[in-house]
């Protein structure tokens, strides 16, 4: 799977990805998480190794999204 959604919720300290073959099911897990999920934060192409979406309030370097996708494509190498 190519895309990673990602998700965090903050009161919960809680950060949660999806992998999915497309941007529209990145879009489609997006708009079926409900509020305690989180807010949705970016969609992150594994393949060209850039955001494809990211929330306006991260477009600053993020140390905490920079450690989700660095989980994810480190899990995806084993």
């Amino acid at each position: 799977m190519r895309y990673l959604a990602i998700n965090i919720n903050y009161k919960l300290d809680q950060d949660w990805y999806c992998r999915f073959g497309s941007i529209m099911d990145c879009y489609k897990y997006f708009n079926s998480l409900e509020p305690q999920h989180g807010a949705s934060v970016a969609i992150y192409d594994t393949e060209m190794g850039q955001y494809m979406w990211l929330e306006e309030t991260y477009q600053e370097d993020n140390p905490r999204l920079n450690e989700i996708v660095s989980a994810a494509l480190n899990s995806s190498k084993g």
